[in-house]
């Protein structure tokens, strides 16, 4: 396998903007699995790819086999290599959609091993995918309610130190300025926005982007409201 497939794979899947294109992009890594199957740099991407897939999916049914295929996919990238932090990763990611599928009580039941996964990514490699093990926890510890082990400073520092690793990264602004204005802390949540939606206009092919740029505009338009009120 040489640099030049891992580039071919990237390009087709950030410029796939449609099920169908991703469905493409799927075909291409399968096609190196062929050649190179037990490469874990392949199989994380075919795990991403699902994943993605999934999200773009609107059945529920389908929603949910293709969260699980991804789940199954980075399992067996983890049986290969079990320090493979993007394997980890997005084990836990789609994981955690296949909870959030299932229900609360599912949520619930596999908290722990969602922050236990993620926790282990981040001792093996923090900056994966734009910080994501950073991102996942500080999501994580700032939508869990109190007595269930949600804990708005942890959820602060990783989202602190998501934007510190990765400074271009839109979506770490969005969720440390959320849990800044869930604290009530305007100013940094204003700045945090504000900074969000310049990244923002770059972003390509996320079809949950224009949903988090409206919330934080209402987040903002509140803030200045506010602001002015007082």
């Amino acid at each position: 396998m040489t640099p030049s497939t891992l580039k071919k794979i990237d390009d087709a899947y950030f410029e796939a903007n449609s099920i169908k294109q991703l469905i493409e992009s799927e075909k291409i890594i399968l096609k190196a699995i062929e050649a190179f199957p037990d490469q874990t740099h392949l199989i994380w991407r075919l795990a991403r790819n699902k994943f993605r897939t999934g999200k773009r999916t609107e059945d529920k049914k389908q929603k949910l086999s293709l969260f699980e295929d991804c789940l199954n996919t980075a399992k067996k990238g983890i049986s290969i290599n079990k320090n493979s932090a993007e394997n980890i990763y997005y084990m836990g990611l789609c994981l955690g959609n296949i909870s959030l599928q299932k229900g609360i009580l599912s949520s619930l039941r596999n908290r722990e091993t969602l922050k236990n996964e993620m926790e282990r990514a981040l001792t093996i490699n923090p900056a994966i995918e734009h910080a994501g093990p950073h991102r996942f926890l500080g999501v994580y510890y700032s939508v869990l309610p109190f007595f269930l082990g949600g804990d708005s400073k942890k959820a602060i520092n990783h989202l602190q130190s998501a934007v510190k690793l990765a400074p271009h990264f839109a979506e770490n602004y969005f969720y440390l300025g959320k849990v800044y204005y869930d604290k009530g802390y305007d100013s940094q949540a204003l700045n945090i926005l504000e900074r969000f939606l310049h990244l923002a206009k770059t972003v390509k092919n996320d079809p949950e982007m224009p949903k988090q740029i409206n919330e934080a505009l209402e987040i903002i338009t509140r803030i200045k409201s506010d602001q002015n009120n007082g």
